[in-house]
């Protein structure tokens, strides 16, 4: 007992200093009412289901005991049993507790961990909308029903272990006795005890399945998800069959109580048992496999009709949100390879700076000759206005990465106190480099435009992920290292961002000691009264703690606004219970080099059936300021987004509260897009329900023709071939159809099942303005002449025989050579294609980097320059460039 109570306070101090500790940091990010309301609602949910378990468990638990048996077992295998009793009898109050306790626990764990269930249930706003099955409003399924399913969930596991309690207290003291060749003997009383919590399970099962009727709304049992033909014609009707058995015996079984038959029990148990699996199982498997499939092309075409409207709906691509158009593959009639050439230039800014490969680059020629700063893997791509035009823009921030500290100065003050953020932006346009090497804006410069950086450290990044100390010196004195000088001296500032923990107290000193195990806090001259606490480091990590109920996009970036540095996150608000909308994994969809190689976020590996990037966060990278946007509410209302506002109301601002120079850097996120274009493979805007049926028109998201397949041993030593990833979408100003002005988009080609040809090109307006979010689908004639996929295209390219030949010369000499993203732009009827060639010195050597060398573009031909305007000459036909050009 002793160590059970050691045990209790260490647990509930760490308790208490984690709870603490929260109030103190969003008391920092001004967040207070988020922690309080979800710290709130746990702490109700647990009480309410905790102490309905509790309460469950020791009523019974105290019965069982009251109708014991008490005997003196015969056999030697029982004989523990009475040692049992006898030994343990004066301890049995104290487990009786324990055991109450330890399982009103588990019980109270997993409800309030379901806070989010609770307060959309609480705060649900209506969507106007009705499912076409029970015509209940849409907030219904995504608010309403989750909290529903939980409270039976939840009461199901109270009475479940309830007679687990019953069951093993029974059997120790003899209330169920296990005897050979007459089988199990189980008292009057115990009977008794059961029937009534059996039939309680019983009830719950009643409204279990009427709930069941629901949630077909995603059944997949059909062709696509939601309620089919057998679930509306075997299923449901299965369900009411079901839950009238189940309300019947529960009464059979509440008599059970009077009588105590264990005969009435066990034909009970088993006559459910028998009713769930005749209409719960078989007759929907008798009718899938003997109705429904054999005349699915008929029967199922009106739920299919009911699936392509409602996921189209769910994930945004409405009629009124796309443009769907035939592109005829071949330049249009009449166009003369002159205009043709003269278009490319105005149709897209072609991206040569890949932010994928470029990351070691910006390390080399950025670095400012300190290994303690560095850069993303994958950089960043915005647009800023340039000279008085709006231009493309790669960039990243100088960010401090403390394992470039040498061993020797990985001391305490170091990492915490002297090297607390990092310094600066590096950014250039990404469709230029001289000799090879990007064309470095002046971000320090007033003559840089939108882009000069008047606060330039960086305090909040994504590669530091340790906490700091910053502000007011002990000394008076700077010590916060800020950059390198000129003349050798150490540049050093102090953060006055205002923001931070306040830990210049004593008490505050301990609190961080024990949370971070660390004595420093408590010894450290460094630290004084106007010290603050900067942790949670991360932009992305910050916005998740301060919205919690947001899914986040995987790549976050920087922009510069006003002179400061601010970073974006884009939130989702999702589901997974909407009508008839085909489910998608939100891993899969989202996977693409970028996240296979690159900086970007894998997604966690769920289902969602529902997605709206309902809102904008930004990050402060000097004070980490957390402000939160609501985000096209206008043109695509999203009632989720006010349910939570209900929920946490102030937490979200206004859109019209976004600063205005911050607006033109918002953009449409990519990986609502990589979900969208998938989705958009099986659900085009004029896709039927007999060709989804047939799937004779599906298409597929290409994979990247610039990375090869890799090969990796698995766990029982067989070698696995992993497949390329997906292409990533690409952020660049281009014309969505080759002839309109160009606009700030994201896009993606569309590919056949098999890869081969291309399908489509999907682009959507990622500028904020009247047309954002508006998709634009060019549509490939099915039949004809086919049109090459990226793939396809980069296999042309490498077969011909003088790239080949001029990337050998490039590989020469302890270099090897890497494939920049592939560019499909749309032109004159046709696509364009333009890939970037870097060169990179091997051998072993950390100071090497991607150098631009050569361009590919493919048109008419395939032509190869150290220019991307001679490369466009040969490609086009327009004039013959110096450089290689392939035959078509």
């Amino acid at each position: 007992m002793l160590g059970v109570i050691a045990l209790t306070i260490f647990y509930a101090l760490r308790a208490l200093l984690g709870i603490y500790t929260s109030l103190l940091w969003f008391d920092a990010v001004h967040a207070h009412s988020v922690y309080t309301r979800t710290f709130a609602t746990e702490t109700v949910l647990f009480v309410i289901f905790g102490g309905l378990a509790a309460v469950s468990i020791a009523v019974n638990l105290i019965l069982a005991l009251r109708f014991r048996s008490p005997y003196r077992p015969d056999g030697g295998r029982q004989r523990w049993r009475w040692r049992y009793q006898r030994h343990v009898h004066r301890y049995r109050g104290w487990l009786v507790a324990l055991a109450t306790i330890w399982l009103a626990i588990s019980v109270g764990n997993v409800a309030d961990s379901s806070w989010q269930t609770w307060l959309k249930w609480r705060n649900a706003v209506p969507f106007h909308i009705k499912d076409p099955q029970y015509h209940r409003d849409i907030s219904y399924y995504l608010d309403i029903y989750p909290f529903h399913r939980l409270v039976v969930t939840l009461l199901f596991r109270i009475v479940v272990l309830s007679i687990v309690a019953v069951v093993v207290t029974g059997y120790l003291y003899g209330g169920i006795r296990l005897r050979s060749g007459t089988g199990p003997h189980v008292s009057r009383a115990m009977l008794g005890q059961l029937s009534v919590l059996v039939g309680l399970l019983l009830v719950l099962k009643v409204f279990a399945y009427r709930l069941d009727m629901l949630n077909l709304d995603t059944s997949h049992r059909g062709v696509g998800n939601g309620w089919g033909y057998t679930d509306i014609h075997a299923a449901i009707p299965g369900k009411w069959v079901l839950l009238v058995v189940a309300g019947l015996l529960a009464l059979v079984l509440f008599a059970n109580a009077y009588l105590r038959s264990g005969r009435l029990l066990l034909v009970g148990i088993g006559a459910m048992a028998v009713a769930a699996f005749i209409f719960g199982v078989a007759l929907p498997g008798l009718v899938q496999r003997f109705r429904a499939n054999p005349s699915a092309a008929t029967l199922e075409l009106p739920y299919i009709q009911r699936n392509i409207t409602g996921t189209r709906a769910a994930f945004g691509l409405g009629s009124d949100q796309m443009t769907a158009q035939t592109y005829p593959g071949t330049t249009t009639a009449g166009e003369s390879p002159q205009s043709i050439r003269s278009d490319a230039d105005n149709v897209a800014q072609y991206r040569l700076l890949d932010p994928n490969r470029l990351s070691a680059t910006f390390t080399q020629l950025q670095q400012l000759e300190r290994s303690y700063y560095g850069f993303k893997s994958t950089l960043d791509v915005d647009h800023y206005n340039i000279d008085g035009q709006d231009r493309d823009v790669v960039l990243a921030l100088r960010e401090l990465t403390l394992s470039g500290l040498p061993s020797s100065q990985k001391t305490w003050v170091n990492r915490h106190v002297v090297y607390t953020h990092g310094y600066g932006v590096v950014a250039a346009e990404s469709d230029k480099a001289t000799h090879g090497i990007p064309d470095f804006i002046p971000t320090g410069s007033p003559s840089a435009g939108s882009l000069h950086v008047t606060q330039p450290q960086v305090y909040f990044g994504q590669l530091s992920t340790s906490y700091s100390i910053a502000g007011a010196p002990a000394n008076s004195k700077p010590i916060e290292f800020n950059h390198p000088s000129t003349t050798g001296t150490d540049q050093t500032s102090t953060f006055t961002g205002g923001d931070g923990i306040s830990i210049g107290s004593d008490w505050r000193r301990l609190v961080y000691a024990l949370k971070y195990r660390s004595a420093s806090f408590l010894f450290s001259k460094d630290i004084n009264p106007d010290s603050k606490l900067l942790s949670v480091i991360n932009p992305r990590t910050r916005v998740a703690k301060v919205a919690p109920w947001l899914t986040l996009d995987g790549d976050v970036y920087p922009t510069v606004v006003n002179g400061r540095i601010l970073w974006v996150v884009d939130g989702y608000t999702t589901s997974n219970n909407y009508p008839y909308s085909q489910q998608q994994n939100l891993r899969s969809d989202t996977t693409n080099t970028y996240t296979s190689t690159g900086s970007t976020v894998t997604q966690p590996n769920t289902s969602i059936n529902y997605m709206r990037n309902s809102v904008k966060a930004t990050v402060d990278a000097y004070t980490g300021k957390v402000t939160l946007y609501a985000w096209n509410q206008a043109s695509q209302p999203d009632p989720l987004l006010e349910t939570w506002e209900n929920a946490f109301p102030g937490l979200v601002q206004p859109q019209s509260a976004i600063p205005a120079a911050l607006l033109p850097h918002l953009r449409y996120p990519q990986d609502l897009f990589n979900v969208q274009r998938t989705v958009e493979t099986r659900y085009h805007p004029d896709t039927t329900p007999q060709q989804y049926y047939n799937g004779s028109d599906f298409w597929n998201v290409p994979t990247d023709p610039t990375v090869n397949a890799t090969t990796s041993i698995n766990s029982v030593g067989k070698k696995v071939t992993n497949s390329a990833p997906s292409q990533p979408s690409i952020y660049m100003t281009l014309s969505p159809d080759g002839t309109a002005p160009a606009v700030y988009s994201l896009s993606s080609p569309l590919v056949s099942l098999s890869g081969r040809n291309l399908t489509a090109f999907l682009s959507v307006d990622s500028q904020p303005g009247p047309d954002y979010g508006h998709f634009t689908l060019l549509q490939l004639p099915s039949g004809g002449n086919s049109v090459e996929s990226p793939t396809q295209v980069q296999s042309d390219i490498e077969s011909t025989s003088g790239i080949t030949s001029a990337l050998s010369l490039l590989r020469s000499g302890h270099s090897k050579v890497l494939l920049g993203n592939l560019l499909t732009v749309p032109l004159a009827g046709k696509f364009l294609y333009v890939e970037p060639i870097y060169q990179q010195a091997t051998g072993g050597s950390t100071s090497s980097y991607p150098i631009l060398r050569k361009v590919i573009a493919d048109y008419n031909s395939i032509s190869y320059d150290s220019q991307l305007a001679q490369a466009l000459n040969g490609a086009i036909g327009a004039i013959q460039s110096p450089g290689l050009v392939a035959p078509p």
